[in-house]
C-alpha cells in the first residue's frame, strides 16, 4: 500500500510539473516591453501599428509635415493662364493626422477672393497624399476639389459654384515647391 501511495504521489508530481511547463511555454510573451510607439501609434506582437497619416518603425513621422509648403505654377483658370501659390498649412490645433488647410493665393499680388480651404489626406504616404477638399461655402460660392500633394510637388483641380454669376474651374498641375 505505501508503494502505491508513493506511486500515486510521484505521478502527481510529474503530472504537476508536466502541466505547468506546458502552460508556460504555450504563455504569449509580451514582445511591446520596451517599445515606445508615438503619435497615438499601438504596440501589436513587437511592432508598432500607426494610424493613418503616420508611419515609421515608432510611428514616429506625420505624413503631412513633410506636404506643408508653399507651391507656385500657372493654373488653367476657365481657359485664362495665370500665375497663383497653393499653400498648404497645418491647422493651429491639428485634430489628426490627416486634416490640413490651402489657401490659394494669386502669384503676383498673393491676394484671393478664395477662402481658407479646410482639406483631408486620402491614406498619406511618406511620398504623397491625395486629397478632397471639404466642401465650403463662402462669398456666394461653394468650392469642392481633389488633388495629390507631394513634399516637393502638389496638383489641385478646385470648382468654384457660385449661387449666381459664374462658375469657376482652377486647375493647377505641377506647382513647385518655393
Amino acid at each position: 500500500m505505501r508503494s502505491f501511495v508513493r506511486f500515486v504521489s510521484g505521478l502527481a508530481i510529474a503530472l504537476s510539473v508536466l502541466v505547468l511547463s506546458l502552460y508556460t511555454s504555450c504563455k504569449k510573451q509580451n514582445n511591446c516591453t520596451g517599445l515606445v510607439c508615438l503619435n497615438k501609434g499601438t504596440c501589436s506582437d513587437g511592432f508598432c501599428v500607426c494610424p493613418t497619416g503616420v508611419g515609421g518603425d515608432t510611428c514616429e513621422a506625420i505624413f503631412k509635415d513633410s506636404y506643408a509648403n508653399t507651391y507656385g505654377g500657372s493654373a488653367n483658370v476657365n481657359t485664362a493662364h495665370i500665375g497663383y501659390l497653393l499653400v498648404f498649412s497645418i491647422p493651429a490645433a491639428p485634430v489628426d493626422f490627416v486634416t490640413m488647410a490651402l489657401t490659394v493665393e494669386n502669384g503676383a499680388s498673393h491676394a484671393t477672393n478664395i477662402p481658407v480651404l479646410p482639406l483631408v489626406l486620402i491614406n498619406p504616404t511618406s511620398t504623397q497624399g491625395n486629397f478632397n477638399i471639404t466642401p465650403t461655402t463662402a462669398n456666394g460660392a461653394t468650392y469642392t476639389g481633389t488633388g495629390t500633394v507631394y513634399a516637393k510637388l502638389a496638383s489641385l483641380t478646385l470648382y468654384k459654384t457660385a449661387t449666381s454669376g459664374t462658375d469657376t474651374t482652377y486647375i493647377c498641375s505641377n506647382f513647385a515647391v518655393q
